[in-house]
């Protein structure tokens, strides 16, 4: 179970270098190189459904059926996009937690931001689940659920860049007074 209080207390330069590492070493493989995602992409001409944040209810479908061949490559990705979020939300609340820490702000309303990245969390597997059923044929993709897909792809979208942005500015924050730190213990 994810605990804004504990994430807080365990967040480290060590797990922050750990999780973006890994982040890194993963998206370097599925956006730069030749991996489901990329197939994907090309295929539906760079259009997918969860890049496209909004309300085209017809939207998901005309991106899904330019997939053809591709189609596999889709359904794997979003298998693969789980553990993809997963590294998003800990390296994105390790960030934060780790600001709050150097600020002395951990006990302050400021620490439910890390509500942001668990918020992306969710609203990620929701939009996952549809985009997979409709890509898979297992659910059509009419209005109402292409809808609740496309709020999800928005959620997804408004918490997680602000997630991210905010984020930096911990790890920038904690880089700052670790500096200020360090020079005082000098002088």
């Amino acid at each position: 179970m994810f605990s804004i209080e504990k994430h807080i207390s365990s967040a480290s330069w060590i797990r922050l270098v750990i999780w973006f590492t890994i982040l890194f070493a993963f998206s370097n493989w599925a956006f730069t190189m030749d991996s489901p995602w990329t197939r994907a992409l090309e295929a539906g001409q760079g259009l997918l459904p969860e890049i496209q944040a909004g309300l085209p209810a017809i939207e998901p479908q005309r991106s899904l059926d330019l997939l053809s061949d591709a189609k596999g490559d889709y359904l794997l990705w979003q298998v693969l996009d789980v553990p993809y979020a997963i590294m998003n939300l800990m390296l994105v609340a390790t960030a934060m937690g780790l600001g709050l820490k150097a600020t002395k702000l951990r006990t302050t309303p400021l620490r439910f931001l890390l509500a942001l990245p668990m918020i992306y969390f969710f609203a990620e597997l929701v939009e996952n689940s549809l985009v997979a059923a409709f890509a898979a044929d297992v659910i059509p993709p009419v209005e109402p659920i292409v809808l609740v897909q496309q709020v999800a792809t928005t959620i997804k979208f408004s918490s997680g860049m602000p997630s991210m942005a905010i984020g930096a500015l911990g790890v920038l924050i904690a880089a700052i007074v670790a500096i200020i730190s360090r020079f005082r213990k000098t002088t």
